[in-house]
């Protein structure tokens, strides 16, 4: 089986995003977006691979991007419920919530700033910023029956710092742009579990409500965040309305009380360690809200620090908050993977509009791939080395190679050499 063959159909689903014309730009960038590995997923490197440039004028790539008219949240809107039906979701749906810094320099470059570098490991790295956008995410994440957890993007905003604002832009920061993100979609959901840092554990988000679905909050907090006990029901004989939070105490004294122990087995990173931790219902800091939570504590591996997870769901299992807490940093390895083959950061247009599209087209060749993986039948149909069947099912980086070859360009990663042109046409969606 070729593996364009399997893309292909797929991509038809988002034919009614597009005209006749703009459906075949579609599948022209997805497919170079899958196929392009370690070359830059510009729109020259798109025209090279694809041969578009024998039969339309060459500025009609960049015309797609900056000038015809479809909207990038239709198309975001439609890989959901592309997914949705795929895996059989229905009512109940895991979000993960995160930002990613891109590299980028340029004096006409839209929303440039300086953000610290996650990927520095160097010493002194907390004090140094690195140019580029900053990206706000988010992504469906799903369980497999294995246990294992699977991530597929969405859609992103920039996020602008406030000096690089131009005129009648409004500036907003990441929680905001992360509310907006999330009230964009139409969620076919009864319930809508979203799984943050502590970051974007903020009121914001903790009372965020979507159209006939009910959000619920997972996250971290600090180790010396302020948590307070409910409040008394006994107020016989006092004045006054009735106080919304009750003493005010420290992790480590909560811990220290033996009687809320419980013994938890999470599954996480593929083990299932034995945790001693504190479990109970708590009153957070007032700029998460003044609604109780529930709260899991235990100490780091140094000791020296406690981590509090919690959620605004007070019945949800707490061996439950541990995992969901653990599946989210698969967002991260979908950020890695996207920034190293998948092209989601070397876009190479200024305009806003043309950054915003190329970006949300390499987030819906990826989701893609990765509905591909977990979904086709017999994934050594469309391996690009028959002779290599790992247990498991195929990951994005495989499927890209096996949709290189199937287009008949080389599977080289060396990036100083360009790809073999091919003469097979891309195909309208």
């Amino acid at each position: 089986m070729n593996a364009l063959d399997a893309v292909y159909p797929m991509l038809e689903a988002f034919a009614g995003c597009f005209t006749k014309p703009g459906a075949r730009h579609l599948a022209t960038f997805v497919v170079a977006h899958m196929a392009l590995m370690g070359y830059p997923h510009c729109v020259t490197e798109v025209m090279r691979l694809t041969r578009i440039h024998e039969c339309k004028h060459w500025t009609t790539p960049y015309t797609f991007l900056k000038r015809i008219v479809w909207s990038c949240r239709d198309v975001s809107q439609r890989l959901l419920e592309f997914i949705v039906d795929k895996l059989g979701l229905e009512g109940e749906v895991v979000l993960a919530l995160d930002d990613t810094v891109v590299k980028k320099w340029g004096k006409h470059f839209f929303g440039l700033g300086y953000y610290p570098d996650p990927t520095d490991k160097n010493p002194g790295a907390n004090q140094r910023r690195v140019l580029g956008h900053c990206w706000v995410a988010v992504a469906l994440l799903w369980q497999g029956l294995d246990g294992q957890w699977f991530c597929f993007p969405l859609a992103a905003l920039l996020f602008v710092p406030q000096v690089a604002c131009a005129a009648g832009w409004k500036f907003q920061t990441k929680v905001e742009l992360a509310q907006m993100l999330l009230e964009r979609f139409v969620w076919p959901f009864q319930r809508v579990i979203l799984v943050v840092d502590n970051l974007y554990a903020k009121g914001k988000l903790a009372l965020l409500t979507l159209k006939g679905t009910t959000c619920v909050l997972v996250s971290r907090l600090r180790s010396n965040a302020a948590l307070y006990e409910r409040p008394s029901e006994d107020r016989k004989g006092r004045r006054g309305r009735k106080p919304k939070r009750g003493t005010k105490v420290t992790a480590r004294q909560l811990y220290r009380r033996r009687s809320k122990h419980q013994l938890l087995k999470p599954r996480i990173y593929g083990s299932q360690p034995v945790i001693r931790a504190f479990v109970d219902i708590l009153i957070p800091s007032r700029t998460l809200g003044d609604f109780p939570i529930l709260v899991v504590i235990f100490p780091q591996r140094s000791g020296k620090r406690m981590n509090i997870f919690f959620t605004t769901d007070i019945h949800m299992d707490p061996t439950r908050l541990l995992e969901l807490y653990g599946a989210r940093f698969k967002i991260e390895d979908a950020f890695d993977e996207l920034k190293t083959v998948g092209g989601f950061g070397d876009y190479r247009t200024r305009s806003f509009r043309s950054i915003k599209r190329h970006v949300t087209l390499s987030l819906v060749a990826y989701s893609l791939l990765r509905l591909l993986s977990v979904t086709l039948p017999n994934a050594s149909d469309i391996e690009a080395e028959p002779w290599w069947h790992p247990a498991g099912p195929p990951s994005v980086t495989r499927l890209r190679r096996a949709v290189a070859k199937s287009m008949g360009i080389s599977l080289s990663l060396c990036p100083g050499r360009n790809p073999q042109e091919t003469r097979r046409p891309i195909r309208a969606a």
